[in-house]
């Protein structure tokens, strides 16, 4: 009953059945686990389990997997750790699924080395395995070490899949590496027969638009076997938005607004473009559209991870006791990367910077003093501070 809830969608009653049981097995507790990490709600994912520690019931493979899945979504590395731990005393080293959730849970939690030494600690690896490393040097910027490992996979005769190509042309836009990103993308069809799904076009189309290549971006799209989808659009509107193109920019949120009508953050992005631009009117005009079609700028979230307590932050929200510790390392994260060439990761001359900043950057744990450590989301261009 509770997974036929679960597969239907209503959450709250296969919860309610859940609490009114008068006995759980392991399974019971599986399921509903389960079913808030894949619901995207990490938070309940946590505290089912943690119900189910004090009660006593130990955990199998299938709930473990879905505690790691909250861990990275949370940023939970302690948690994390912890399953590891209990993954080898229960010598449970040799399942692979496992062993490929902890390497993706350490790469969403930011711990990179710790994702390699389990990595190279396996006797068995499976396409997931490389993909999911690959993904993960990917996700921080290390695009050289990602091209690197994928060559390593190669040589060792394991057969890439379209979504380690995936991993391999995101590793090749984060780090400007274009002309691989456009060998990858050729050698996918050429030597290993797989045809590019829109996901492929989207990732060639973000490197182009990364690099300043917005014509042959736009004409990628154009040259596309099926129609541009909103991830298409909204990675020519991004790249618009960098290289301040605000023709390219109005043609991507037409599509946009056809494909999302109701997602704001496009026309938060093309009223940036108009702020650099100094064009006032354009953005008041936009900012009329928007108020006209019912739409606002939804508060952007983010979380971290402190000592075992998840703490919660809303754009705008200044509620926060250690506020003003936490602006005062972003203002110094701010300085090295300027002194070093690289773009700042605070906005500071735009009308209107977008909403919640801090989603779109990679986790980074941050020493503020002897006893007070941060977990903060930094550009993965950015070096890493412990």
């Amino acid at each position: 009953m509770i997974d036929g809830y679960v597969k239907s969608g209503d959450l709250a009653r296969a919860r309610e059945l859940f609490d009114v049981m008068p006995e759980r097995n392991v399974v019971s507790w599986t399921t509903v686990i389960g079913a808030y990490a894949q619901m995207k709600q990490p938070e309940e994912a946590i505290e089912v389990f943690r119900r189910m520690q004090v009660e006593g019931i130990e955990p199998d493979g299938v709930a473990l997997l879905s505690v790691l899945s909250a861990c990275g979504d949370l940023g939970m590395v302690d948690l994390g750790e912890w399953v590891h731990m209990f993954v080898l005393r229960q010598r449970l080293c040799r399942e692979i699924k496992l062993m490929n959730a902890i390497i993706d849970m350490y790469v969403k939690c930011g711990s990179v080395k710790k994702a390699v030494e389990v990595f190279e600690g396996m006797e068995q690896k499976s396409i997931v395995t490389w993909t999911t490393m690959i993904a993960g040097f990917a996700l921080h910027g290390l695009g050289l070490e990602a091209v690197g490992l994928f060559r390593r996979m190669e040589r060792e005769n394991v057969s890439p899949n379209d979504v380690t190509f995936l991993a391999v042309l995101s590793a090749c836009s984060h780090v400007g590496l274009i002309d691989l990103g456009r060998w990858y993308f050729r050698t996918m069809v050429s030597q290993y027969k797989i045809k590019p799904r829109v996901e492929h076009y989207g990732c060639m189309i973000d490197l182009l638009g990364r690099a300043g290549c917005l014509m042959e971006a736009r004409g990628l799209v154009h040259d596309m076997p099926f129609k541009a989808n909103a991830a298409i659009w909204g990675a020519l509107l991004a790249a618009a938005r960098t290289h301040g193109d605000a023709k390219l920019g109005e043609q991507a949120l037409l599509h946009l607004i056809e494909l999302e009508p109701h997602n704001s953050g496009n026309y938060i992005l093309l009223s940036n473009i108009y702020a650099e631009q100094e064009r006032w009117d354009a953005v008041r005009e936009l900012r009329v559209s928007m108020r006209d079609r019912g739409l606002r700028n939804v508060p952007g979230a983010s979380s971290i991870d402190v000592d075992g307590m998840v703490h919660e932050f809303t754009s705008r929200d200044g509620s926060h006791p250690s506020l003003h510790k936490m602006c005062e390392v972003l203002r110094a994260i701010n300085t090295n990367i300027k002194s070093v060439g690289q773009i700042t990761v605070l906005p500071e001359s735009l009308h209107n910077v977008e909403e919640g900043f801090f989603m779109r950057f990679s986790l980074l744990r941050i020493k503020v003093d002897q006893a007070f450590v941060l977990q903060f989301k930094i550009s993965p261009l950015a070096t890493y501070v412990e």
